[in-house]
């Protein structure tokens, strides 16, 4: 409550803009929360609904919404795999991945940066459409061992029975923030875990929880709020990735990303 006063209070001077923010502090702190049947439901409703214009530029398409100009997109694979690699060499990893697995491959953003290092590439989506394209961007870098892998939002384990040979490294970046729950997010770290070699690392970003309520996961309305519903305390994530079996490593905080105008951003680099 205090915070909600004193943001108030920043805002008297713009009654609109006041009147907004109490409305969402109102509902994030008195709208039941709904549960993650009802959640998952509408994530795969949303992610598979007709209209491009709702799956494309959040899936990081190619020439699509932030991303028709074509160097953004480039750019933004090109910052994940340059993580990667720095993490990599502090960690002394210097053998290439042989298999790749990618959970939430979209338009292919981060394909196209990371397939070349690896003999194959899998990728992992619950839409149709973003694996089609995903493997036409790879086609089109002439990258030509995709494995496209199609499951439901209520059952990520099944990715397991799909993936018949475990990878050296998994990754997801721009995913865990779409998830229902925190509590989902956390079966798919497990899964991870599962579908990686001994030696193996995933590279995992996540959106991080602030001081302030709006950072915090939203548990309601996820047509609206998928972009920010899912996130997690650092120190949370990192133990959650412990209690799955990862050694956590490092982890690397953007506060802000220009590329795509976001925030609280959180790199972690796990080995197993």
């Amino acid at each position: 409550m205090l915070e909600a006063l004193q943001q108030l209070k920043k805002l008297q001077h713009h009654p609109i803009r006041g009147v907004r923010y109490l409305s969402r502090w109102t509902e994030f702190h008195l709208r039941p929360t709904e549960t993650e049947d009802k959640l998952s439901m509408d994530a795969q409703q949303y992610w598979n609904a007709p209209n491009p214009e709702l799956l494309q530029p959040y899936s990081h398409w190619r020439g699509a919404g932030i991303f028709a100009d074509d160097d953004r997109w480039l750019a933004w694979g090109r910052k994940h795999l340059e993580i990667y690699q720095q993490f990599s060499r502090m960690m002394g990893v210097t053998k290439p991945p042989r298999r790749i697995v990618e959970w939430g491959c979209g338009g292919g953003a981060n394909a196209v940066h990371f397939a070349p290092l690896a003999e194959a590439y899998v990728g992992i989506e619950i839409a149709p459409p973003s694996l089609q394209e995903c493997a036409r961007q790879l086609e089109a870098a002439g990258f030509r061992n995709f494995e496209p892998v199609l499951i439901n939002v209520s059952a990520p384990e099944t990715a397991l029975a799909q993936i018949k040979q475990k990878c050296d490294l998994f990754l997801a970046i721009g995913v865990f923030e779409v998830f229902p729950t925190p509590e989902y997010g956390l079966r798919v770290l497990r899964t991870a875990r599962e579908l990686l070699n001994e030696g193996g690392v995933a590279f995992i970003q996540i959106r991080f929880i602030r001081d302030s309520w709006s950072s915090r996961p939203k548990r309601f309305a996820y047509k609206r709020n998928f972009a920010d519903n899912n996130a997690y305390r650092v120190e949370t994530f990192w133990d959650e990735a412990e209690k799955c079996g990862f050694l956590p490593q490092a982890v690397r905080l953007v506060p802000y990303e220009k590329l795509n105008d976001r925030t609280n951003y959180a790199y972690f680099m796990l080995a197993t």
